[in-house]
């Protein structure tokens, strides 16, 4: 018997307030608690009963620790259970999150390789544009070199055709003169012979001399006439054929200017088409810059979502943790 009067009870308190206060519980931590009373002979035996007592009292299952037991349990594999489907749950929309990002970045990289097919297509459509307007502008320079040459050459067949009316002009001008000469000279002759026939008729042979020398004047001035009438003819038929290829180039002139006209249209058209080219080649820089930026965004959502795994993959882990420890807690026996 304990001769210092030391009870189960005091033992037991004892033992309860080292393990409150999370000290190891030995015959000589729980002599001091007692107050350095008690032998360790009957402080021991008093223990060993109080542990043969929890090892009772873990055994019976009419007992009320059972019920603890079992509901400690209960709420660890609840804790757990709940764990696993916040895990499973996030692991749900990690995968579709990086399903969408997937399906999404498959979208975006065919965007972009169709934007790349459609920026070399207008690039190749802009070098080939840019290839036409300088042929057009070379042709228009070319055009602009036969123009002049044209109105060179034009110049000069008017002038030559000036010449020509000139010449045609002078010649009528003669032959006017020449005939208005012979018809003088026909009147004075006819008047002279007249009066040389009443007044001398010894002269009549030298009249009619005169008048052979006279007949012979007209028929030179005829032959000269006849010439000049056949210049007139040569120079008419130069004249028409003058008109008739200034007439030619002046059609070639209208349809040589109807073709600047068109290559100009042209020019413009193209012209235009390279502004509308080039606007569209630089919304579809633009368009590939926001489709980067976006998939920039995608990857940092994806960052996130692999953070907040990570976090509840320990939160899981913490939590398995805790309930071995509450399971080895509930079955183990107190030492």
């Amino acid at each position: 018997m304990a001769r210092t009067g030391i009870t189960k009870d005091d033992v037991k308190d004892a033992r309860q307030r080292l393990i409150d206060e999370g000290q190891s519980v030995t015959l000589d931590s729980l002599r001091i608690e007692l107050g350095n009373t008690g032998s360790r002979s009957t402080i021991q035996r008093w223990l060993r009963e109080l542990e043969n007592d929890d090892s009772t009292l873990l055994q019976d299952e009419q007992l009320l620790t059972e019920t603890i037991q079992t509901t400690v349990l209960q709420l660890a594999r609840r804790l757990q259970e709940e764990a696993l489907a916040k895990v499973e749950q996030a692991e749900a929309m990690h995968k579709t999150a990086q399903a969408n990002w997937q399906m999404l970045a498959d979208n975006l990289r065919t965007q972009i390789q169709d934007l790349t097919a459609q920026t070399e297509d207008l690039q190749r459509k802009l070098s080939s544009s840019e290839d036409s307007n300088k042929k057009l502008q070379e042709a228009r320079q070319q055009d602009a070199l036969t123009m002049a040459e044209l109105s060179g050459e034009n110049v000069h067949l008017k002038s030559l055709l000036a010449t020509k009316d000139q010449h045609i002009s002078s010649l009528e001008d003669k032959h006017q003169h020449a005939r208005q000469a012979l018809e003088h000279y026909r009147a004075s002759v006819q008047t002279q012979r007249e009066q040389d026939v009443q007044r001398h008729e010894h002269q009549i042979q030298q009249v009619q001399a005169e008048l052979r020398l006279a007949q012979q004047t007209v028929m030179v001035k005829q032959q000269e006439a006849s010439t000049l009438q056949a210049q007139i003819q040569q120079l008419t038929a130069t004249l028409q054929h003058v008109e008739t290829t200034s007439a030619q180039l002046k059609e070639q002139l209208g349809s040589i200017q109807t073709e600047r006209r068109q290559l100009e249209r042209q020019l413009e058209h193209r012209d235009t088409l390279y502004a509308e080219l080039q606007k569209a080649f630089d919304a579809k820089c633009h368009d590939v810059q926001q489709l980067q930026a976006h998939v920039s965004s995608v990857k940092t959502q994806e960052t996130t979502w692999l953070q907040e795994k990570a976090a509840l993959t320990a939160s899981l882990a913490t939590q398995q943790q805790l309930w071995q420890q509450l399971s080895r807690s509930a079955t183990a026996p107190a030492s």
